[in-house]
């Protein structure tokens, strides 16, 4: 193995060969192990400290369904200190006394307070009882530890999956990207993506995580809709700066995603029944109490109808788009302390156009997703909750272009004096020979994770661990094959360029309350990266601190460094497969950027209000684009060669003003902010704005609970996203109209705003459904999706000369559309 002084590769083109340094492999163990018994020292040295406290743990749960609640608020009611339960549902609260009163909140369910000595049980199981009372006659007070005051962490987003459900959305579908899409800080590439651009980044700068494994195409329909059923998930957390030491890998944001698990006391069902596709939902327990499983399924069916349609006309030519995805998920009791979890997500894309005839062709175009778990988890102790995880992700895509056409065999060829070439062909049909070509490419992961929890104190929490990833990576594989079976032909060839990497990466954090005003979260991240005999190593320092203000407000402020080692190249802002998954190597290197951000927050009680503002500076650095004029698909070179990196800039600041509780719900928010690149070989060296850069954007929510119906609004508005177009023209020698570009993203489409409505009416009869009504683009808005160029010439009737003028004209791909759908329980 090789390591690259101070952890960095050579110039992108660079012509001079880069400096190694040998590490044996017995030095690498050594430093792994030594910074594993660093690791368990400190938590010994801590635990030691701590020995005479009370602690408290277990694990909390729905007390209807059994499935665990995450998030749920734990508070000392006398201390004032308290936390949270993780993505597991597990919590442990260490308390410095012999007695304490713990009270256990989560919105929507009935609030539980229980009082614990010293020789209690440490190990609970804690059942919430759902609230069945309606909203106006019940009073619902944040808690202590609910307060965005209280938090450590900023720039983080939870999303409700009650609330994806109820606001409108495309074509009926709930969304949970584009719900995420209304935060600040995060837009929409173009109209209808479900691709997420936080904070200047790309969407391949974001790590979405489902059950821990990497998601990494998260979109259907050519990105218009996300993978994500939210009938199968049960909670999702959007990070978009301050990252916490556990998380790695991307420059972004993540998305962490946690599938649900399924009702363990009782069978039960839901099924959604809409105009673009439908859903079923099936969950229960395997054995009573001990263990359960959760089956979600989604498909569109526009095809089938087409197909049929087809079939009537008799029509030999076929035209169709699908989509279909499935999470399954279940879950184990091996012994009170013991857990096992085995989760996967399927899900695939398929267009196709074909002509069915002896010379007919077919198109095909597509792209599938695979993510399995299976986790082990594991209370240690009171204090000390552990988590090992094999994981698994594969993305693959690929274009297949086929055309058959007839062929007669050439019986002779005579040449005439002035060498023209005359066939003569035998009678009788030669056959069909049938063109082929395949273009595919994907990217496949295997890893094993450790993660450990420790309750050190009411004042300290620890998390350490490890992951060891193995990367595999197919950037292009082309295949043609031609053959007549008449003419005996059959000719075959392939090329397919495929890498091998392996990453690993190992973290330590501590969330402490230094005093009742001032907590901290400290914290490494230190990651290491293995290709082509090249090693790459990182160690990124991470700080979040909250300082309390006269008044109830918390001055926040972060810093994080960030590196990422694979990244998606692509020219469109469309999830295509012709969208690239390519590794860092010895001539590309890997991305890496810092971010630090300043703001301050509090929860206004009185108004059920959440309210912060935030500002942000990053720096990001090798950031990868294609040369001007290149492309990689379908080219005989290789990718390394038609791309360039450069560096870029993004700041800003956010408004976010959230309302959860009441009958009318929602948030506002608006961001001001800018994002600019600068690389060597593009714009001649000179600094541009991002293709995503927009400066203002405006986002509005509303849900109205009138105690069975709920109606809800969604408005939004943006500064147009830059495109390149010509300054000038000229006519070259030969008399053809040259366009010139002065400066690569130099004008702005029209700004763009949206109002969506929908409206959702309940059952009232004893079986629960649900009738809703939704209208996007409810007053039929023309937003461009993109700008078509027209050329027109005319005949000037004085001087006789053509004039040539160059027109734009936006086109709009979403006009106004109205949906329905139907969703009921079994």
């Amino acid at each position: 193995m090789r390591i690259l002084h101070g952890g960095v590769a050579p110039s992108l083109m660079s012509n001079t060969p880069p400096t190694y340094v040998d590490l044996p492999p017995v030095m690498r163990l050594l430093n792994l192990c030594t910074l594993s018994a660093v690791c368990v020292f400190m938590v010994s040295c801590i635990s030691s400290s701590f020995a005479q406290e009370l602690a408290v743990s277990g694990y909390v749960t729905d007390g209807s369904t059994g499935e665990v609640l995450i998030g749920t608020n734990v508070y000392e009611v006398d201390l004032q200190v308290g936390t949270t339960t993780n993505n597991y549902g597990f919590f442990s609260l260490t308390l410095p006394t012999a007695t304490a009163v713990i009270r256990f909140s989560y919105q929507g369910y009935e609030t539980k307070t229980m009082s614990f000595e010293r020789s209690a049980e440490e190990f609970l199981q804690i059942e919430l009882v759902p609230i069945v009372l309606l909203l106006d006659s019940l009073e619902v007070v944040a808690s202590y530890d609910d307060r965005l005051e209280e938090q450590v962490q900023m720039s983080r987003f939870g999303v409700s999956m009650a609330d994806v459900q109820t606001l409108p959305s495309l074509l009926g579908e709930p969304d949970i990207l584009k719900t995420l899409q209304l935060m600040p800080g995060v837009s929409s590439g173009a109209e209808g993506s479900s691709g997420l651009y936080v904070r200047g980044g790309t969407p391949d700068q974001t790590l979405i995580l489902m059950d821990g494994a990497t998601v990494y195409n998260a979109g259907h329909l050519f990105g218009f809709m996300s993978t994500f059923n939210t009938e199968a998930i049960n909670n999702a957390t959007l990070l978009k700066g301050g990252f916490p030491a556990r998380y790695g890998g991307r420059l972004a944001s993540v998305l962490d995603i946690t599938m649900r698990e399924g009702n363990r006391k009782s069978f039960a069902g839901k099924a959604t029944v809409g105009l673009l596709a439908s859903q079923v939902t099936a969950e229960g327990p395997i054995q009573k109490g001990k263990s359960s499983y959760i089956l979600s399924a989604r498909r569109t069916y526009l095809d089938l109808l087409n197909r049929a349609v087809v079939r009537i006309r008799g029509s030999d030519y076929i035209q169709g788009y699908f989509f279909h995805d499935i999470n399954v998920k279940a879950n184990f009791d091996l012994s009170q302390r013991d857990r096992i979890f085995v989760s996967t997500y399927a899900g695939e894309d398929q267009g196709y156009e074909i002509l069915e005839s002896q010379d007919g062709y077919q198109f095909e175009i597509g792209w599938r997703n695979i993510t399995s778990t299976l986790r082990w988890s594991r209370v240690i102790n009171s204090r000390m909750f552990a988590n090992t995880t094999l994981l698994y992700s594969q993305y693959h895509a690929q274009v297949l272009d086929q055309t058959g056409y007839p062929d007669y065999p050439i019986d002779e060829v005579i040449i005439s004096e002035t060498g023209e070439r005359e066939y003569i062909q035998r009678e009788g049909d030669g056959g069909t020979t049938v063109r082929s070509s395949q273009y595919s490419s994907g990217i496949r992961d295997v890893g094993i994770k450790a993660d450990i929890e420790y309750q050190a104190h009411s004042s300290h929490s620890v998390r350490f661990g490890s992951m060891v990833t193995r990367h595999v990576f197919i950037p292009s594989t082309q295949k043609h094959r031609e053959w007549n079976e008449k003419l005996g032909i059959d000719t075959f060839s392939s090329r397919t360029l495929r890498n091998v990497a392996y990453e690993w990466s190992a973290y330590l954090e501590d969330e402490l309350s230094i005093t009742d005003y001032v907590k901290g979260n400290v914290g490494a991240h230190m990651s290491g990266y293995h290709v082509d005999g090249v090693f790459y190593f990182s160690a990124q320092p991470r700080i979040s601190t909250s300082l309390r203000l006269p008044g109830a407000w918390a001055l926040k402020t972060s810093f994080a460094q960030m590196q990422q080692y694979i990244q998606q190249l692509s020219n469109s802002s469309a999830g295509l497969p012709t969208d690239l998954w390519l590794p860092s190597t010895s001539r590309i290197r890997p991305q890496k950027a810092w971010q630090v951000a300043v703001g301050i927050a509090r929860t206004i009680e009185s108004q059920s209000l959440d309210v912060s503002i935030e500002t942000y500076y990053k720096d990001m650095d090798n950031l990868i684009e294609y040369k001007e004029g290149s492309n990689f698909v379908g080219s005989s070179t290789d990718w390394e060669s038609t791309v360039t990196s450069g560096r870029g800039w993004a700041y800003g600041a956010e408004l976010f003003i959230h309302r959860k509780r009441g009958s009318v719900t929602g948030w506002v928010g608006y961001t001001l902010s800018w994002s600019k690149r600068r690389t060597a070989e593009l714009n001649g060296g000179k600094v541009y704005p991002h293709r995503y850069d927009r400066r203002h954007d405006l986002s509005l929510a509303l849900i109205y609970d009138f105690g069975r119906t709920k109606v809800s609004a969604t408005w939004v508005y943006s500064t147009g996203r830059p495109v390149t177009l010509h300054s000038s023209q000229y006519r070259d020698r030969g008399g053809v109209l040259v366009d010139v570009y002065a400066q690569r993203n130099n004008y702005r489409i029209p700004a763009y705003h949206r109002l969506d409505m929908s409206v959702h009416f309940p059952s009232r009869r004893k079986s629960k459904s649900e009738l809703s009504f939704s209208l996007y683009n409810a007053y039929n808005r023309q937003n461009a999706f993109y700008l078509l160029t027209r050329d027109t010439i005319n005949l000037h009737p004085q001087t006789g000369y053509y004039n040539e003028r160059r027109t734009f004209r936006k086109v709009t791909w979403f006009p106004i559309l109205p949906s329905i759908s139907y969703r009921f329980q079994f």
